[in-house]
C-alpha cells in the first residue's frame, strides 16, 4: 500500500531493531540464532514483511503484545510464513474482528491530522529550536483507500510464564493486564530487555478504552518496575525507548491515580472522546471521565 519509506527502521540492541511506523506504532524484531520474533504487525498500511526479510531469512515467530488494531495490523499479511502468530490467551476471542470501516475512517483522518501538526511544528522548530529528529519524522500519509485490517484467528495461545527460545537468547511473557486485559510485555532476563506494548509508552497513557482497568496498570506496571530493566521498548511516540528510571516513574503515576491522588482536568482523547487527563513529568495518564467507569 505504501513504499519502504513509510517505516523507520533502526537497530536499537543487540540483535534487535524497532520497525517504527513514526506518530503512530513501534514493532520490534529480536534476532537469535535459530528463529527471529517480531512483537507486533503494526498498523498493515505498508508491508512490514518486506522490512523483515530485509533484515533476516530466519523462521519467524510473530507476537501481538494485544489485540488493539494497531498492533495486529499486518497479521492477515504475515499469516503464511510465520511459524505461529501468538497472543496471550485472555485476547484469543478479540482478534476475531476486522477493524470496522468507521474506526478505519477515523483514523485516516487522525493520520492526516497528526502530519499537519508535524509540519506545523517542524517548520516553527527549524527556526532555532531544533527539537525534531528528521530520521524519525512523521510520514506523510500515503492513499489509505483500501487500507484493511483482517481478523486472523492465532495459532498459539501464552500465558504468563511461557519461555520463547529464539536459538541462545529467549524471552518469558509476562501477563500485563491494564491498557486492555490481553496485555503482554517480554522480558529478556539475560540482559535486562524489555518488550513494553502499550503497557509502557511515552506519551499518554490510554486508561480509558474499552477493557483497560487502571488497578491492573498500577499493578502491572508496579510489577515491571521491580525488574532489573536495562532497556525498555515502547509501543508508541518518536522516543521508542526508555531506562528502569522512566518504568519506575510510570508505576509511581499509576498508583497515584489508582489512589486519587492527582488532580486530573477534562480533555480529549486523539479521536476526540472525553477523558479526565492526569499529567505527569514526560507523560500522562488519560482515564475515564469523572463519574464514569470502563
Amino acid at each position: 500500500m505504501s513504499g519502504p519509506d513509510w517505516f523507520q527502521v533502526a537497530e536499537t540492541g543487540p540483535g534487535a531493531f524497532v520497525i517504527g511506523e513514526p506518530g503512530h506504532v513501534n514493532s520490534y524484531l529480536l534476532l537469535g540464532d535459530e528463529r527471529a520474533l517480531l512483537y507486533d504487525t503494526g498498523m498493515g498500511i505498508a508491508d512490514i514483511g518486506e522490512q523483515v526479510r530485509r533484515l533476516t531469512g530466519l523462521p519467524l515467530l510473530v507476537v501481538n503484545s494485544h489485540h488493539h488494531f494497531d498492533h495486529r495490523g499486518a497479521n492477515a499479511s504475515l499469516a503464511a510464513h510465520a511459524e505461529d502468530i501468538a497472543v496471550h490467551a485472555d485476547g484469543a476471542a478479540l482478534h476475531t474482528d476486522p477493524a470496522p470501516h468507521e474506526w478505519l475512517e477515523a483514523y485516516v483522518h487522525l493520520a492526516h491530522g497528526l502530519r499537519k501538526r508535524y509540519e506545523e511544528f517542524h517548520a516553527l522548530d527549524a527556526g532555532g529550536f531544533f527539537l525534531t529528529d528528521s530520521r524519525v519524522e512523521v510520514r506523510p500519509v500515503p492513499d489509505l483507500a483500501d487500507w484493511r485490517i483482517e481478523a486472523v484467528r492465532p495459532t498459539r495461545l501464552l500465558h504468563e510464564g511461557d519461555v520463547l527460545g529464539l536459538g541462545g537468547r529467549s524471552l518469558e511473557v509476562l501477563h500485563t493486564p491494564g491498557h486492555s486485559p490481553d496485555g503482554i510485555c517480554l522480558w529478556e532476563p539475560e540482559t535486562g530487555l524489555l518488550l513494553a506494548g502499550d503497557t509502557l509508552i511515552s506519551g499518554t497513557f490510554f486508561a480509558h478504552v474499552p477493557g483497560a482497568d487502571v488497578a491492573a496498570f498500577a499493578d502491572s506496571t508496579r510489577r515491571l518496575a521491580d525488574l532489573p530493566v536495562t532497556t525498555a521498548l515502547l509501543g508508541h511516540n518518536l522516543r521508542h525507548k526508555e531506562s528502569a528510571d522512566f518504568v519506575g516513574r510510570v508505576a509511581e503515576a499509576f498508583a497515584a491515580v489508582r489512589d486519587g491522588r492527582t488532580l486530573p482536568y477534562a480533555s480529549t482523547d486523539m479521536f476526540g472522546a472525553p477523558v479526565s487527563r492526569h499529567d505527569f513529568d514526560g507523560f500522562a495518564v488519560l482515564t475515564a471521565p469523572h463519574g464514569t467507569d470502563h
